[in-house]
């Protein structure tokens, strides 16, 4: 009797384990059937299209499968989504997909997570005419080259030797090996008026860990690296950077058409850590992330191998490519530009970063391009070559001083005038001193217009941060030399001439929040001040009892 009773009893318990694991199950997927069979997906869940689906907005899951013929497509263009999952994806059938619509974005968490079956990932090139290349990298395995560009002509698919510093012709059967950069030429069918180059990578989506080797930097060589993006994803410049031996990268533009069978190195936009420089040719400076399916050139310290990580990946910011082509450290960055009546534009960019120095810092500061009409740059002594990028020793102080030099190969009227600076400039001077004529003159008011003869110039132009010949100079200097940052929920304020005295903080409706005396140092941490995105006045007294007041959103 007592053993009959017990074996319902477990029986019983068992009933009652064999449904919790069934709700759990259930719980833990949801399946598209032209509705949701339970509930919307969220990272927790396992998502399963048996029906075709298109994206209303970003959609995240642990899991992904399309089976049954199902078509599910991510929109992509001005406001693309973004598909988060955590593990696996497989697409199963003859007839189902999983399309990335262009700018859309495809960003797996776990790098050991396995995927099975094609995605559709689309990628627009920046529009190109005949003749022109986009720089791409392959997101996807077992693409081939011709299947990615089938108009293209066969013996204009090509990557780069590091070591022997040329063009390799790739076969048009070839796979596009991940990391690895392809300089493609457009259809064959195109003509002089830019055309879009609809481009769609088709194969199982690259994850986790992807080495690559790289080759050492030579100066006199210039043997750059020529890699890419291997993920459906956009990455992190500071992340790729931080986690490689890479300096500087160039991404080509194409913003100059053919001309004579030439193509001019002057559509080289320029990245470092910190800041970017326009191609020479005009467009935009590359940011803060590299576009999936983007091909580029970097500079490398050493030979050596380093691998792409899944935590270089980022949700979105997939939207700016180039054709042919976190934390960031504290840094204040001034870009000029020289330009001339004939249409020639240089850019350069001069500032101060936390780790730089006043010498040559390696993925700090980048060589300038010597091609053009007009050549600009500043100078790092005794380095006798020119640099488009230039970070030096942080904070930044008052005195410093900048040389810039310039290389004209048509005599005649020039321009140089700032295109943008970081805020911390806002309230400070740049003088340009013209050596040839001992003037100085205002950035910050107008451009300054100039005469030249053909010829290389690296003495006439420095920077200052005060005008030398004024007779007036203690407020501004003063002024100039205390400057606040806010990080986390510290302050820092920093006096790069006078010792601090005293320091007080006021709120948008001016009470007193932070009031610290007799700090007698240069520097000095305020800590603990709840960040609001408000406006804050520091007010800081010098030992020379100037005063000196600024504002902060904090």
């Amino acid at each position: 009797m007592i053993k009959n009773y017990t074996s319902k009893y477990l029986d019983f318990l068992l009933f009652l384990l064999l449904i919790l694991v069934s709700n759990i199950s259930q719980a833990q997927t949801t399946i598209w059937t032209g509705s949701w069979d339970n509930g919307d997906p969220d990272i927790t869940k396992d998502v399963v299209f048996t029906t075709s689906y298109t994206s209303t907005g970003d959609i995240s899951a642990k899991s992904i499968s399309v089976s049954n013929d199902a078509v599910v497509t991510v929109i992509g263009g001005v406001t693309p989504h973004i598909l988060t999952v955590e593990n696996n994806i497989s697409v199963t059938g003859a007839l189902s997909k999983l399309i990335f619509e262009n700018n859309a974005s495809l960003l797996q968490t776990n790098p050991l997570a396995t995927n099975t079956g094609n995605i559709n990932f689309k990628r627009n090139a920046t529009p190109m005419r005949v003749l022109e290349y986009t720089y791409w990298s392959s997101p996807v395995a077992a693409q081939t080259l011709v299947g990615f560009s089938p108009l293209t002509s066969t013996n204009r698919y090509h990557s780069y030797n590091t070591t022997t510093n040329a063009w390799v012709n790739e076969a048009p059967a070839n796979v596009m090996q991940p990391t690895k950069g392809y300089a493609i030429m457009s259809p064959s069918n195109y003509t002089s008026t830019p055309q879009t180059f609809n481009g769609e990578f088709i194969g199982v989506p690259n994850n986790g860990d992807v080495p690559t080797n790289v080759v050492a930097f030579n100066p006199v060589l210039l043997n750059y690296n020529f890699i890419g993006n291997p993920y459906p994803s956009a990455i992190s410049v500071i992340s790729l950077l931080d986690n490689s031996n890479l300096g500087t990268m160039y991404f080509w533009t194409h913003n100059t058409a053919i001309a004579s069978n030439v193509f001019t190195t002057n559509d080289y936009a320029v990245r470092t850590r910190t800041t970017g420089t326009a191609a020479v040719s005009g467009g935009t400076a590359p940011g803060l992330y590299i576009a999936a399916g983007q091909g580029f050139f970097a500079s490398a310290a050493t030979t050596t191998s380093f691998i792409f990580t899944n935590s270089m990946r980022v949700a979105g910011n997939n939207g700016q490519f180039y054709k042919n082509a976190q934390a960031v450290p504290l840094n204040y960055y001034i870009h000029l530009n020289l330009t001339n009546t004939l249409g020639a534009f240089k850019q350069i960019a001069f500032g101060y970063e936390e780790g730089a120095t006043n010498g040559y810092d390696f993925g700090t500061d980048a060589l300038a391009s010597t091609e053009g009409a007009i050549t600009f740059y500043s100078m790092i002594s005794p380095i006798t070559s020119g640099f488009g990028i230039q970070g030096r020793a942080y904070p930044w102080n008052v005195n410093d001083i900048i040389d810039l030099g310039f290389n004209a190969t048509i005599a005649g009227d020039y321009t140089i005038a700032i295109d943008h600076v970081n805020p911390f400039f806002d309230d400070k001077d740049i003088f340009l001193e013209d050596t040839s004529n001992a003037t100085y003159h205002n950035l910050k008011l107008s451009s300054f217009d100039f005469n030249t003869a053909v010829g290389t110039f690296n003495s006439r132009f420095k920077i200052h941060y005060q005008n030398l010949l004024s007779t007036n100079n203690n407020f501004s200097i003063n002024e100039n030399s205390v400057f606040v940052n806010g990080n986390n929920n510290e302050i820092v304020v920093n006096s790069t001439s006078e010792k601090i005295k005293n320091i007080q903080v006021y709120d948008v409706l001016g009470r007193l929040i932070f009031d610290k005396k007799n700090v007698n140092e240069n520097k000095f941490v305020i800590e603990n001040i709840q960040k609001q995105n408000q406006a804050l006045i520091i007010k800081t007294e010098l030992e020379n009892n100037q005063i000196v007041t600024k504002k902060l959103i904090f």
